[in-house]
């Protein structure tokens, strides 16, 4: 069966589909100066013009080329060690454009493994918890699909112990289900939702989006304590394109961000510290656990 992601192939012509960190490292280790000298990742789509090349050089160590014309990446660096060039690999390719690709269970999207390695977290761990597939009934809206994987390995906490991802949950003593998910989305639309399309309502160029349940219209999932917001603008009938909107309160009014890549990509982007205008969510400078559930956020903030 062809990757559902990304493969990877030496010279010796083996091939790995949604290799895991670990395969990756085995492809490196077994490289040799004579028949076998170089390992290539690439998407596992045509269209998709992104890869990545791992080469012995002559007098020791590896030569690592990055490259990515969609965001114009290029970068050539070298390193000795093969398990961190494994590891930095499945960050940088976790970065890469995988929406709409839902993926196998046994290949876990490689944006949800990026995150689940800076957590600490085992993504083949994961089982679906909740049931997503009556999302459209009970609440009349999908949600994309990186998201109900991150909640579904995640569950209730903050990025960093700051910003808070929204995230079904049952009333108490009440198995998650259905109504998680409806009464999840109606506060939504009924709390964040209202005083952002009451922004709107008042002064329309402090608010230059829609709100849902208006077509396109923002969507909230994500805030911290200073006030910042991060949406989905869901435009178009595939949640999967959405992309994402940030609002940032300390540069009111021009506080508007779009990003044009789904909810895991954008949050591994806030983590890496490579966007500065992403420096107010004070994800890359923080040194608090890259993932706080939520029952040991109050102690983190502390």
């Amino acid at each position: 069966m062809a990757a559902d992601f990304y493969h990877a192939e030496n010279e010796n012509g083996d091939c790995v589909d949604d290799p895991s960190e670990a395969a990756i490292c085995t492809l490196l280790s077994g490289l040799d100066n004579a028949e076998n000298t170089f390992v290539i990742l690439q998407a596992g789509e045509d269209e998709s013009s992104w890869y990545a090349s791992v080469a012995l050089e002559d007098e020791g160590g590896y030569e690592v080329v990055l490259r990515d014309p969609s965001t114009r990446e290029h970068v050539v660096t070298t390193e000795t060690s093969a398990e961190k060039i494994a590891r930095d690999l499945v960050l940088w390719i976790a970065r890469r454009d995988f929406r709409g690709r839902a993926g196998r269970r046994t290949a876990p999207r490689p944006d949800i493994v990026g995150l689940a390695q800076l957590a600490g977290l085992d993504p083949a761990a994961v089982e679906p918890m909740r049931p997503w597939d009556l999302a459209q009934d009970v609440a009349g809206i999908q949600l994309p699909a990186d998201y109900r994987a991150f909640v579904d390995l995640f569950g209730p906490g903050e990025l960093r112990g700051e910003l808070g991802i929204v995230t079904p949950r049952p009333l108490p003593g009440q198995p998650i289900g259905a109504g998680a998910l409806s009464r999840k989305v109606n506060e939504l639309i009924n709390d964040t939702g209202a005083a952002f399309k009451q922004m709107r309502e008042d002064l329309p160029d402090l608010c230059p989006y829609p709100v849902y349940p208006e077509p396109g219209g923002l969507l909230y999932w994500a805030s911290n304590y200073n006030g910042d917001h991060c949406f989905w603008l869901t435009e178009g009938d595939d949640p999967d394109r959405w992309p994402v909107v940030v609002w940032l309160r300390g540069e009111f009014p021009d506080g508007w961000h779009r990003y044009d890549m789904g909810m895991a990509r954008f949050l591994l982007l806030a983590l890496s510290g490579t966007d500065a205008a992403l420096d107010d969510l004070g994800l890359a400078t923080s040194t608090a656990p890259v993932w706080v559930p939520s029952h040991d956020a109050d102690t983190v903030r502390r």
